[in-house]
């Protein structure tokens, strides 16, 4: 759809609010409530302290422009094209910038904290609803964002190669398959934040503050962590070298991962010869090691939902303190294998619109061969256990919720 140029109420609204920002007679300071400015091209206006909470900018080309210190509550940016242009100190509290272009634009000290909007119910009552700001998408490539709130804001898949997020409060943000390279964090809030499927090279994100962050799968070989605060992070820790092909498979299941399947490539390592791999730390969700070599090999507290290890060679493997929802291990030789406090539990099904479908997937261990593993602490729930091998398997203090054929396990 082509841009349209703005009507005549609007050229004239603008006018007067440059005559209001520059003290000349007739001025009058532009305020708008839910107004629809979509579609326009308007490259270079000057909204300094415009009062326009709830109006929506969707695909209009607003190159250059300037709205600081202004006031855009759950203000509408989707798939707009805001080239260089200035939010400084702006109230960007809800907005959406979903898929917007946003190069070498500046947000120094903005509010992109999530809104608390009213949400109509069928009944007529108003109930409060928190919405968080969505950047997911968008093209942030050397975009300013230094001392800005960002807090629970969603950044997934966004490009912000070249960003600066120095000194800005990003607690549980959403990064998931950002594109974060040469991004300077120095300084941030970086708490609960989550990176899986991230590219980081060389980024710094030195002195942040990355206390329960996610960094599953992130390779942080080329990022600059000093004097950063790691306590209760999950990452790779000593970076622990993989095999290039292993690499490069983690890189695109990653980005598979992040984009639900629309980019990237599901990891299949199957037949692969990986013993003593360590994997730890990884988000290797829905990928397949069928008949794979693995013994010795490290997943402790790796992400491994639905998993697939069927006829895999994991014995003396360590899945310490992993989340093996729905995983499978038909057919696997788990001997002297470590489950210390993993979660083995069953996982409901959603459909394509985030529906409960009322389908539950457990763990499977069918034929598999758990001699002498240890489950200590384990969650194991809803596993039939009547084919496995358990001699000598060390069950004590798990947590066995609906497990069923104990008793008649096959041993050795």
């Amino acid at each position: 759809m082509s841009l349209r140029l703005p009507p005549e109420p609007v050229v004239w609204a603008l006018s007067r609010h440059n005559a209001y920002l520059n003290n000349r007679p007739g001025g009058e300071r532009l305020q708008r409530r839910g107004e629809d400015f979509g579609e326009l091209k308007l490259d270079g206006a000057i909204l300094d302290d415009a009062i326009l909470p709830g109006c929506s900018f969707a695909g209009s080309s607003l190159q250059g422009a300037q709205f600081l210190r202004a006031d855009l509550f759950s203000a509408d940016f989707t798939r707009a094209d805001l080239t260089g242009t200035l939010f400084d100190r702006a109230d960007l509290r809800g907005a959406n910038f979903l898929m917007a272009v946003l190069k070498k634009t500046s947000f120094r000290q903005a509010d992109l904290r999530p809104g608390q909007i009213l949400q109509h119910e069928k009944e007529g009552d108003e109930k409060p609803q928190t919405k968080p700001v969505d950047l997911s998408g968008a093209n942030l490539e050397e975009a300013n964002l230094g001392h800005a709130h960002l807090d629970q804001a969603n950044l997934s898949n966004a490009k912000a190669a070249g960003a600066a997020f120095v000194g800005a409060s990003l607690f549980a943000v959403n990064l998931t398959g950002a594109d974060l390279t040469g991004a300077d964090f120095s300084g941030a809030r970086l708490k609960d934040t989550t990176f899986v499927g991230a590219t980081l090279d060389g980024a710094k994100l030195a002195g942040c503050d990355l206390r329960g962050a996610n960094l599953r799968s992130v390779d942080l070989s080329g990022v600059d962590l000093s004097g950063a605060n790691l306590q209760g992070a999950i990452y790779r820790q000593g970076v622990a070298q993989l095999p290039p092909e292993v690499e490069a498979k983690m890189a695109a299941h990653g980005k598979w991962i992040a984009s639900n399947g629309a980019e990237g490539e599901r990891a299949v390592f199957s037949h692969m010869k990986l013993p003593g791999v360590d994997f730890s730390s990884c988000d290797l969700r829905a990928a397949i090691f069928h008949e794979t070599n693995l013994a010795g090999a490290y997943f402790t507290r790796s992400q491994l939902l639905f998993t697939s290890f069927m006829g895999a060679d994991l014995r003396k493997a360590n899945f310490d303190q992993a989340s093996l929802g729905g995983a499978n291990f038909s057919a696997a030789l788990l001997a002297g294998a470590a489950f210390r406090g993993a979660q083995l539990v069953g996982v409901e099904i959603f459909n394509a619109l985030n529906q409960k479908t009322g389908k539950v997937i457990f763990p499977r261990f069918d034929n598999a061969d758990l001699t002498g593993a240890d489950l200590r602490g384990a969650v194991v729930e809803g596993v039939d256990f009547s084919s496995t091998i358990l001699e000598k398997t060390n069950l004590s203090g798990a947590d066995l919720k609906h497990c069923t054929g104990l008793r008649s396990s096959r041993r050795g």
